[in-house]
């Protein structure tokens, strides 16, 4: 079994549950801290920290996008960036790593981007966090790991 497929395995329950549970219910957040969900349009972050601690912040917008950076910032979650040629990195969320120098030293665990457009797999972002646009219903996913950390799991219809 491919990484990622073992990856999919693990993670698709948290993530289900996250995502099922419903946007800023306290059942869908386990640590974010001002998840902004209400009705109308909304976007979905969700974060799983090296030790497996999921990370979830639904955001509710107006319009009929929200640029990614914005969602993130509107998440609850902690996180800290660096701008490189290709966009915003993301090099710290929820504190972790707890320290660093680079955003994607050489041979280290970095912060790895998904979207979900609200159906069909994750898909790897090609771009920088603040690059991208958002449409009701899709989502981030953030995974730090190694190497090519493994996509997250497909959102469950419905979230």
């Amino acid at each position: 079994m491919r990484s990622s497929q073992v990856a999919s395995a693990i993670l698709a329950p948290v993530f289900a549950a996250v995502l099922l549970a419903g946007c800023g219910s306290p059942a869908a957040t386990t640590a974010a801290a001002g998840a902004q969900c209400g009705s109308g349009p909304r976007v979905e972050v969700v974060v799983e920290l090296a030790s497996k601690k999921v990370v979830d912040g639904c955001v509710s917008f107006k319009g009929s996008k929200i640029p990614a950076l914005t969602a993130m910032k509107h998440s609850g979650i902690e996180f800290a960036q660096q701008h490189f040629s290709f966009g915003n990195a993301i090099c710290q969320i929820d504190h972790e790593p707890k320290s660093y120098s680079h955003c994607f030293a050489s041979g280290q665990p970095y912060w790895a981007l998904f979207t979900w457009s609200g159906k069909g797999p994750w898909k790897v972002a090609q771009v920088g966090v603040s690059q991208i646009e958002l449409r009701n219903g899709n989502a981030l996913g953030w995974h730090f790991g190694p190497g090519t950390p493994s996509a997250p799991p497909k959102p469950p219809k419905g979230s």
